[in-house]
């Protein structure tokens, strides 16, 4: 039996922060992707409170997340 590829269109491989594809992509606790270095601005910004958001669902994390590549997604955003 055949297999049909996904298609992934570039809005789903796209970092909502920088509107870019993903560079380095990197998935915080709620499950939203990023690029890293578009995620550790975001959460600079912000550092004195000690409090950290998604920029997407606002969920908050403490302490500050420990951001790991997605390794699933750098293959995904390589091959286009």
């Amino acid at each position: 039996m055949a297999q049909k590829g996904v298609q992934l269109d570039q809005e789903s491989i796209s970092c909502s922060v920088c509107l870019d594809l993903l560079k380095d992509p990197v998935t915080i606790p709620c499950g939203h992707s990023y690029c890293i270095s578009c995620i550790k601005s975001f959460w600079n910004r912000n550092d004195e409170k000690k409090i950290y958001s998604c920029p997407q669902c606002r969920q908050t994390f403490r302490p500050r997340p420990v951001l790991v590549k997605n390794t699933m997604l750098a293959f995904l955003v390589e091959e286009r």
